[in-house]
């Protein structure tokens, strides 16, 4: 479980000060982040809520550390939630490159509109 390892070390929390938020021992914690054992489902739940991540991406299952909700949702054109969908399916470097891509596509037009 890296997606451990690195959240808590971006909370800036040691192995032994989240295994104190989730009342268990450090060595479980150790053994999640090394990929020796699997977390249950209650102790998902309270890492979820400690990183305010989803439990989909603690597990690794998307990329995405905050799925969207409906009222993130009720102001997208459904072009916009095409595009986020398909940039969820793509490796990071790929999202990445697009995110380039469509700066530079935003630049290339202000620069046309002020005619230089």
């Amino acid at each position: 479980m890296n997606r451990i390892k690195k959240l808590r070390s971006e909370a800036g929390l040691l192995q032994s000060d989240l295994a104190k938020k989730l009342k268990i021992r450090q060595n479980t914690v150790s053994n999640w982040e090394t990929g020796r054992h699997e977390p249950d489902q209650d102790a998902l739940r309270e890492m979820s809520k400690i990183f305010g991540v989803s439990i989909d991406y603690i597990l690794g299952n998307t990329d995405i550390k905050n799925p969207l909700t409906s009222e993130d949702i009720s102001g997208l054109t459904e072009k916009q939630i095409k595009i986020l969908e398909m940039m969820d399916k793509l490796p990071e470097q790929d999202q990445d490159e697009l995110i380039q891509q469509a700066e530079y596509r935003i630049w290339l037009k202000h620069q046309k509109e002020s005619g230089q």
